[in-house]
C-alpha cells in the first residue's frame, strides 16, 4: 500500500545493519577443528640455541598441564634444504588435543593455550595444520600492521621505535606488538690506532685479515652431503664468549713478533638494530603488530595513540603492512566493481525495453547485503572470508528471483493483462518456487549456521549470512519488488496517457 514509504524505511534498516557489523568481530579465517593446534615461537633474534631449548621446555611443561593438551611435541629451526627454512631461535609446538574435546571453534581455547605459554621477549601465535600450509602459501604477503619509522639515525630510530611500540600496546586492538628490527643486537666495533698500526707495519685491511678467521671463521674446505655440502670452518671455539680484556690480549703478528690486538685498536661492544631497511633511500626500522579488530578500526586508533609522538625534524613516521595494500586493493576492487555495474545494466537494458525493470533490479543489489548483515549482527558470529562470498551469492538469488517475477510480469502485459492482474498473477505463479527454494536452502544451512557438528566454525559465518538472506530474499521478491513495479508501472502508463490526450 505504501511501496515507497516501505523502500526508505528498508534503506534505513540497511543503513542500521551496515552501521551495526563494526560490532561484529572480525576473522579472516577462524580455527577449524583438527584436533591438532601449533603454536609458532620466535625468540629474540641471536638467541642461542640452548637458551631456545629452555624457553621450549617451559612453554611445553605448561601447556602439558592444560587439561586439554594429550601431548605435545616441538621442532626448533629447520634443515638449510627445506622449502621454508627457520633460524635456530624459531619454531613450532605441536599440540595434540585430547579426544574428549570437542569444540566447534578453537578460538577460544588457541587463545588459552597462548596465554599458557607466555614468555618474557618471546613472540607467540597459535593456528592449525591446514592455517599454517595457507600461511606458507601466502607467506609473501605483508605483515596485517606495521609502522615504519624513518629517519636519518640509527640511535634516535631505536630510541623512537620503543616509545612507539609502547604507545602501541595500550591499544586493545594490537596485540603481539613486536620491535623486531629495532631488538638490539650486541656488536664488536674495532676502531684501528693509525699511529700503532704503522708503528708496527700493519694496515687496518691485514689486522682484519687475521682477526676474521680468529673471530667469524674461516671456510677451509667443504664436505660432500647429497644437494647441500656442509662448509667446514675454523675458528676459536669460544670467541663469542670471550670478554673484552681476553679479546684484547689476542696475539696479532705484526714485523717484529707477537702484538696484543689492545695495542692495535680499541674494541667496544655496541648494541645494534638486528636490520635496518632502506625505504626511498631513507633508513627506517618496522614495528609489526597483530590487529584483534578490523584494520580500519585499529589503524584510527593507532593515529589517535601516536598523536602527540615529537618527532625530530627528519624523522617521520608511515603505516605500511597489509592495510595500505588492502586500500590499494580497494580501490581497484572499485573500479572492476564500477565497470561490472556498467556491463550488467548494459545487459538489462537490452532485455527489458525502458529504465523501470533495469533500475528495480540494480536497486536489488544493496538491498540484498540486509539480512545478512541483520543475522550476522543477532547471531554474534565473526565475519570471515566465508562469510563475505555468502553476501556475493545473496546479490545473485535476489537478482534471480527478481528476474524471473519481472519477467513474468512483462509477459502478462504483453499478452493483454491490465498491470494490477499481471503482477498478482506472477505472485502467485512465482510465489510458490521462490519460496520453497529458499525454505529448501534455509533447512540445508541451519546446523552450519548453529555450528553444528566438528569443523563447522569456517562455514558458519557463511550459513549465517544466507540463512538470514534467504530470508529476506524470499520476503523482499514477493513483496516489496513488484508493489515497487506496480507503483511506477501505473505512474508511467498515466503519463503515456497524458501525453497522448
Amino acid at each position: 500500500r505504501a511501496p515507497i514509504l516501505s523502500l526508505v524505511l528498508t534503506f534505513a534498516v540497511l543503513f542500521i545493519s551496515l552501521a551495526g557489523l563494526v560490532l561484529v568481530p572480525v576473522n579472516f579465517l577462524p580455527l577449524p577443528n583438527e584436533g591438532t593446534l601449533l603454536e609458532s615461537f620466535t625468540l629474540p633474534p641471536g638467541t642461542s640455541l640452548l637458551d631456545t631449548r629452555l624457553a621450549v621446555q617451559r612453554i611445553t611443561a605448561r601447556l602439558l598441564r592444560d587439561p586439554a593438551v594429550a601431548h605435545v611435541y616441538a621442532r626448533i629451526g629447520s634443515p638449510a634444504s627445506s622449502t621454508y627454512t627457520e633460524p635456530a631461535y624459531a619454531g613450532e609446538i605441536q599440540v595434540v588435543l585430547n579426544k574428549g574435546v570437542s569444540v566447534n571453534s578453537l578460538d577460544a581455547l588457541g587463545q588459552r593455550i597462548q596465554r599458557e605459554s607466555q614468555l618474557p621477549g618471546v613472540q607467540l601465535a597459535v593456528d592449525t595444520p591446514t592455517i599454517e600450509r595457507v600461511g606458507e602459501s601466502l607467506s609473501g604477503l605483508p605483515q596485517p600492521f606495521v609502522i615504519h619509522v624513518l629517519g636519518p639515525s640509527v640511535s634516535e630510530l631505536r630510541r623512537i621505535t620503543q616509545e612507539v611500540s609502547a604507545r602501541l600496546r595500550r591499544i586493545p586492538a594490537l596485540a603481539d606488538v613486536f620491535d623486531n628490527d629495532g631488538y638490539p643486537v650486541t656488536q664488536l666495533q674495532l676502531a684501528p690506532h693509525p699511529d700503532a698500526l704503522a708503528v708496527h707495519g700493519l694496515t687496518a685491511a691485514a689486522l682484519y685479515a687475521q682477526l676474521a678467521p680468529l673471530t667469524r671463521g674461516e671456510v677451509i674446505s667443504r664436505i660432500p652431503g647429497g644437494d647441500m655440502p656442509l662448509n667446514l670452518y675454523i675458528r676459536l671455539a669460544d670467541a663469542p664468549q670471550r670478554s673484552l680484556e681476553r679479546l684484547a690480549a689476542l696475539p696479532i703478528r705484526t714485523r717484529g713478533g707477537w702484538t696484543p690486538l689492545g695495542e692495535l685498536a680499541s674494541l667496544t661492544l655496541t648494541p645494534t638494530p638486528n636490520q635496518i631497511r632502506h625505504i626511498n633511500g631513507a633508513r627506517a626500522l618496522d614495528v609489526s603488530a597483530t590487529p584483534t579488530e578490523s584494520l580500519g578500526a585499529t589503524e584510527a586508533a593507532a593515529h589517535r595513540a601516536l598523536s602527540g609522538l615529537h618527532l625530530p625534524a627528519g624523522y617521520r613516521i608511515s603505516f605500511g603492512g597489509l592495510a595500505a595494500e588492502l586500500e590499494q586493493a580497494a580501490f581497484g576492487l572499485l573500479l572492476a566493481v564500477l565497470a561490472a555495474f556498467v556491463i550488467m545494466a548494459g545487459i538489462l537494458l537490452l532485455q527489458f525495453d525502458g529504465m523501470l525493470i533495469p533500475g528495480i533490479l540494480l536497486l536489488e543489489i544493496p538491498l540484498a547485503l540486509i539480512g545478512g548483515a541483520v543475522a550476522l549482527v543477532l547471531s554474534g558470529v565473526g565475519l570471515n572470508a566465508t562469510g563475505m562470498i555468502g553476501f556475493l551469492t545473496l546479490i545473485g538469488i535476489g537478482l534471480r528471483h527478481s528476474i524471473v517475477l519481472l519477467d513474468r510480469v512483462r509477459a502478462n502485459e504483453r499478452g493483454g493483462m491490465p498491470v494490477e492482474e499481471a503482477v498478482r498473477e506472477a505472485i502467485r505463479v512465482r510465489f510458490r518456487p521462490i519460496v520453497l527454494t529458499a525454505v529448501t536452502a534455509i533447512v540445508g544451512m541451519i546446523p552450519t549456521a548453529v555450528g553444528f557438528g566438528e569443523g563447522a566454525a569456517p562455514e558458519q559465518g557463511l550459513a549465517v549470512v544466507i540463512l538470514g538472506g534467504l530470508v529476506w530474499s524470499a520476503l523482499r521478491s514477493t513483496n516489496l519488488i513488484p508493489a515497487l513495479y506496480l507503483h511506477w508501472r501505473l505512474k508511467q502508463l498515466a503519463k503515456a496517457a497524458r501525453r497522448l490526450a
